[in-house]
């Protein structure tokens, strides 16, 4: 075989490679959109259920063993998503459900060096929590300590997106139940409305199954953007479960509309 033929042959199976990739993607994307689409659904109408019914989820977050935001309750929660148009028709890349846990006291401490008091203030920054910060400086203008006041304010959000090239979803959550995000990746047959349903109750602090579902979450590992300033075991504060009714009605959504249609009785 010539130099010539054997380059026209590695051509070729270059070419038909990329043909199979790209047809791998687009069906993996035509996936995706069909289960985003599912997903968007079920969510909006749980945000709506939720946001009807008020029910009272009260979280406990720590900045660090000794700081805490105490007793914010958990509620306005809405839906949004992510579209790609192609050829005039719309697709699902993402769902972002966000809701916020607020409380009324705020939350004062110090820092008594300049490098805590920057890794703190980036600590608070990376997780979107409010604060004002006091900088007490030496006469040659160095920082010895601050004083934080933060705002008893928490946004959560999560986001649902895929990644067509693997053939994944990816769920994100960011400041539920504790600071910082968490990844979890599944295979797109194993995003169905069983898991949604996991992860409505993981929301709403009821017991769940969510963090062991998916053959890819053992083990799965929390990715916080930034550590806190000092890492000890936090003690176990309890979460207050939404009070739901759950007897007749097994799921979640099934036990949001039961209650609805008793509230409009």
């Amino acid at each position: 075989m010539s130099l010539l033929d054997d380059l026209k042959n590695q051509a070729e199976v270059l070419r038909k490679r990329q043909q199979s990739g790209s047809a791998l993607h687009d069906h993996y994307f035509r996936e995706i959109h069909e289960r985003l689409k599912a997903i968007y659904q079920h969510l909006n109408e749980l945000a709506n259920s939720l946001n009807t019914i008020r029910p009272e989820v009260i979280r406990y977050f720590y900045i660090e063993p000794s700081s805490v935001l105490e007793d914010l309750r958990q509620a306005d929660y809405s839906i949004s998503a992510k579209r790609k148009s192609i050829d005039y028709v719309d697709y699902f890349e993402e769902v972002l459900l966000r809701t916020r846990c607020v409380g009324t006291e705020k939350l004062r401490f110090e820092k008594d060096n300049d490098a805590l008091v920057t890794r703190m203030r980036e600590f608070l920054w990376g997780n979107s929590l409010k604060f004002d910060l006091r900088e007490y400086r030496s006469e040659r203008g160095y920082i010895q300590s601050g004083s934080f006041t933060v705002e008893p304010e928490v946004p959560v959000s999560i986001s649902i997106s895929g990644v067509p090239d693997r053939g994944h979803i990816v769920i994100v959550t960011r400041n539920l139940e504790k600071l910082g995000e968490v990844t979890y990746t599944y295979e797109i047959d194993e995003v169905d409305i069983p898991l949604i349903e996991e992860l409505a109750k993981l929301l709403i602090g009821k017991p769940n199954q969510f963090r062991t579902m998916g053959k890819h979450q053992q083990p799965v590992r929390t990715a916080a953007r930034i550590r806190p300033v000092r890492e000890e075991p936090e003690p176990e504060r309890p979460v207050v479960e939404a009070t739901v009714e759950a007897d007749v009605p097994k799921s979640i959504f099934g036990s949001l509309k039961s209650l609805l249609r008793r509230k409009a009785d």
